[in-house]
């Protein structure tokens, strides 16, 4: 049983909610329980929607008709029909005299925005946009920031929402083929992908406050295989547009298909500082200069933030309906109102129509105004719809055939990313990071191949009936990509194995060679790679060795190690002493310290080129007076018993006026100690 959450709002009022689309719009129930609603109906043409909605709400009203939903006793409605249908789904609930919180995007044409913003104002409703990406922690941290005046004015941002979404061309939401199979999804199928455009401007709007003003886009002539629609009349390619911001600012906004998906990418310059989310985080650039520091941070949540991110969208989703539950129960205005919705959504419609227009920019008017709305009472332009019912057959066609086309395609997408993942990877095999990655890739194509050869074979069997259809078309791009001589030949299977084990076997011997690697790098301690400039130097009366006559008194300073091939080949760290700096009496001092995991007894393996006098926790373990030149590695040793914990080494060292120079150092322990499975930790520098 879920662990009920935490109530939020300090009222007893309840908000009885309908939700209008059964997909996308049961995504929100968890939130729901935190924010004094309660789903009591439900609405959805596709019979296992409802079902799965039912499960979930077994008192709520459920339905498949739009009037009979609407005509239930509740406040406010959830919509999340398909995209192109908002603004008069909106309407109609607006007319029923229910709020509104509708998915992304608020309306489909510049004509349906002016009766949408009038509705909502005649209304007295409430009206949501429901775009959930300007809520996370971080664009929330950076929207107070920027409030605050931290980074300024903005000058240009960049963000994008690129989905590469295929399958949901031939499946609902949930993944279960369309019904009947010989269609296609009502607009994933065709939807130009600048009209999708409010995951990545929404939050630059957010944050920064500002809106759009003007728009230029051009066209693509690259797609994606797979997709009914091509190039820049479909979702199948990239979707890039400019668009000015009321401050003069400029954001270049990215949406549509790629190979490449990335759905928070954001960066924004400000005149003052700047701040970029590339997929690792949130780093700022702060001091008003380009060369200014680079740091990462650690946003923190607004209050509720806790409670927002165990639901959906990292958060997003709760705070959508946070704010529409706010606005109606306590009156505060939500961020995203029907003008926001308005601003977020007319430059998709624009950015489509600059690019059918070949790069002409386009205005985008401030629907807060009548007279700026005016123009556009009448405009319907509009992206052409592909027949996603009767377009992919011929009308004579085979039902029986053609009603396994969406799951076809869903089983042949599926499949054939998975094959493809091993196979691509395999060309660059001697070049990957991680080779134990392609035997799990290779298995997983293993796996596959049987249900790939069977859905090949359907497939088939409709292109065989169709060749010149639509359907045939994508099925064969799909066939291609699938390698179908290859991977359906009775062969296949045997010789991805052979390939697997080859994998295989260059995986193991990469880990040979990374242990190999790892036990040198432990055996040759790594605290030999950063030494102070030492004033530690215990006092000990023995004139053995001139180096260690006198003590200077100087500052600690940090020195490195240099990476000659020598030391590099050996494994040994090689501290070049005569580039540190000059010293009045030739002597440099030089301290460290390490930790010790275990107690044992340990070899301290010196080379060097000028006299030199060492102390291990102020105890002299080694005075070399004369000088070994040139300096080798592991020339003099000496045979320590250190316990666990941390440990103090010194080093004085005669340069004698630049002649000696360096020395090397490492610690191991004895052969008999070096079996891998009773190892000791090996020595650590600390800091």
């Amino acid at each position: 049983m879920k662990k009920p959450l935490n109530v939020v709002f300090k009222t007893s009022k309840r908000i009885r909610l309908g939700v209008w689309g059964l997909g996308r719009g049961a995504g929100f129930s968890r939130s729901c329980e935190a924010l004094n609603i309660d789903v009591v109906a439900g609405c959805d043409f596709t019979e296992h929607m409802r079902a799965r909605f039912t499960a979930a709400h077994p008192k709520a009203f459920v339905t498949h008709d739009a009037r009979a939903f609407l005509a239930q006793d509740f406040d406010a409605v959830l919509l999340a029909t398909y995209c192109p249908a908002h603004a008069d789904d909106a309407i109609a609930c607006l007319k029923a005299g229910k709020h509104v919180l509708s998915e992304v995007t608020a309306f489909h044409t510049m004509a349906e925005g002016v009766r949408l913003v009038e509705a909502v104002e005649k209304s007295g409703l409430v009206y949501n946009l429901s775009e959930n990406y300007p809520f996370t922690a971080a664009n929330m941290w950076l929207k107070r920031k920027w409030d605050e005046g931290l980074f300024g004015e903005l000058m240009y941002a960049e963000a994008e929402y690129i989905h590469e979404v295929l399958a949901l061309c031939y499946t609902y939401i949930d993944g279960t083929p369309i019904i009947p199979g010989w269609q296609a999804h009502s607009w994933r199928s065709w939807l130009n992908g600048h009209y999708y455009n409010t995951h990545s401007l929404g939050p630059v709007m957010y944050i920064t406050g500002l809106r759009p003003t003007r728009v230029v886009a051009l066209p693509g002539d690259q797609w994606l295989d797979g997709y009914l629609m091509k190039n820049t009349t479909g979702m199948s390619g990239i979707a890039p547009s400019l668009i000015n911001l009321s401050n003069g600012a400029v954001m270049r906004n990215l949406m549509g298909a790629t190979t490449n998906d990335g759905g928070g990418c954001k960066r924004l310059w400000g005149s003052r500082g700047s701040a970029q989310m590339m997929g690792h985080g949130l780093e700022l650039r702060l001091g008003g200069r380009g060369d200014s520091p680079l740091l990462r941070v650690n946003p923190a949540w607004d209050e509720f933030g806790e409670l927002a991110a165990s639901t959906g969208h990292s958060g997003g989703d709760f705070w959508t309906l946070y704010y529409f539950a706010r606005q109606i129960l306590e009156g505060t205005p939500a961020p995203f109102d029907v003008y926001t919705a308005a601003d977020c959504t007319v430059p998709g419609i624009q950015a489509y129509r600059s690019q059918a227009e070949g790069g002409t920019p386009q205005m985008v008017p401030d629907f807060r105004n009548p007279a700026l709305r005016e123009p556009h009472r009448n405009d319907d332009f509009k992206q052409p719809r592909y027949d996603f019912k009767d377009g992919l057959f011929p009308a004579n066609d085979d039902r029986t055939l053609t009603t396994h086309f969406t799951t076809i395609m869903r089983d042949l997408i599926s499949a054939t990313a998975t094959y493809r993942a091993y196979r691509d990877w395999s060309r660059v095999a001697e070049d990957v990071e991680s080779p134990e990655r392609l035997p799990v890739l290779a298995d997983q194509a293993i796996a596959v191949i049987p249900k790939l050869q069977a859905v090949q074979k359907m497939a088939r069997q409709i292109v065989a009936r169709y060749p010149e259809s639509d359907g045939s078309r994508v099925l064969q791009e799909m066939l291609a990509m699938s390698d179908e001589p290859f991977t359906g030949s009775r062969t296949c299977i045997a010789e991805l194995k052979r390939e697997r084990n080859k994998l295989l076997r260059q995986a193991q011997r990469a880990r040979a060679a990374a242990e190999k690697k790892e036990l040198v790098d432990r055996m040759y301690s790594p605290f030999v790679t950063h030494w102070r400039i030492s004033q530690l130097m215990p006092k000990n009366g023995s004139a053995a060795n001139a180096a260690c006559v006198k003590l200077a008194d100087r500052k600690l300073r940090w020195s490195t190690i240099e990476d000659s091939s020598a030391a590099t080949d050996a494994g040994h760290g090689f501290l070049n002493v005569h580039a540190l700096y000059p010293t009045e009496d030739n002597i440099v001092y030089l301290g460290n310290r390490f930790k010790v995991t275990e107690t044992n007894l340990w070899t301290l393996c010196l080379g060097h080129d000028g006299g030199c006098r060492m102390f291990v926790d102020g105890r002299e373990v080694l005075c070399q007076p004369a000088r070994k030149n040139p300096t080798k590695p592991d020339r003099s040793q000496v045979t320590l018993r250190l316990t666990q914990g941390i440990h103090e080494i010194m080093v004085a060292m005669d340069i004698d006026g630049g002649n000696g120079w360096g020395m090397f150092f490492r610690f191991h322990t004895p052969k008999a100690r070096q079996k891998k499975a009773d190892r000791p930790e090996f020595p650590t520098r600390v800091e």
